[in-house]
């Protein structure tokens, strides 16, 4: 048996169902900068950091002061309105007690704001499964695969050793921009959009245990 492959998890639409909470806490902020944000626009730039979503709303880059109040109060409403109205997506629970009873190491790498990744972890109390977690909010966004390649740094594997878990086609390009291989799950965009993934799945309770055991080499 190879030593164990890392485990990164994107965190929003793969482990938690928050597209929703999301989508209200930008437009409960952008409508008093007079912007509407449609619900499909939105989709296309969910698992991007907040910079790069705000970005897109608006269709040009904002001034620093408005970027911030926006980014600021948004991440403020999703915060407070966490508890009661996150879910777990179906199969992610099983998948992390597997990896970790099986010795693999695991990490987040996620756009989101640090406090927000910790906050939704909280929530499920699923923090102990994790050995790093990496917050991409601060840095250049995903496709860029820099907050992937901070997860396998941080757990010390090599980018080619790493498995990373999305549920967005930016972060399915930054996971094999860095090298590594790629499961997608189509909670946010028809699984035909993921044809370049390592394996395409439609929820993560598709695949079985000796399929896993097979992709992973065990």
């Amino acid at each position: 048996m190879n030593s164990p492959c890392a485990i990164l998890w994107d965190l929003d639409g793969v482990i938690v169902d928050s597209a929703d909470l999301h989508y209200r806490s930008f437009v409960f902020v952008m409508r008093e900068y007079g912007y509407e944000f449609p619900y499909s626009q939105f989709l296309k730039t969910f698992g991007q950091n907040n910079d790069s979503v705000l970005e897109s709303a608006i269709g040009r880059k904002p001034e620093p002061a408005m970027r911030d109040d926006i980014n600021f109060r948004k991440e403020e409403w999703f915060c407070q309105n966490i508890p009661g109205n996150l879910k777990l997506l179906p199969g992610a629970l099983d998948w992390l007690k597997w990896f970790k009873q099986n010795g693999f190491p695991q990490a987040i790498a996620s756009s989101a704001p640090m406090e927000n990744i910790t906050l939704s972890l909280d929530e499920f109390q699923l923090s102990n499964y994790f050995d790093a977690i990496v917050s991409g909010n601060k840095i250049v966004g995903k496709p860029n695969p820099k907050v992937f390649l901070r997860a396998a740094a941080a757990l010390q594997t090599d980018p080619s050793r790493c498995v990373v878990i999305e549920d967005s086609i930016a972060g399915m390009q930054g996971a094999l921009a860095g090298g590594m291989r790629c499961i997608t799950v189509a909670t946010t965009h028809p699984i035909s959009a993921f044809e370049k993934a390592t394996i395409r799945l439609e929820r993560l309770t598709d695949i079985t245990e000796d399929q896993m055991r097979d992709f992973l080499n065990i």
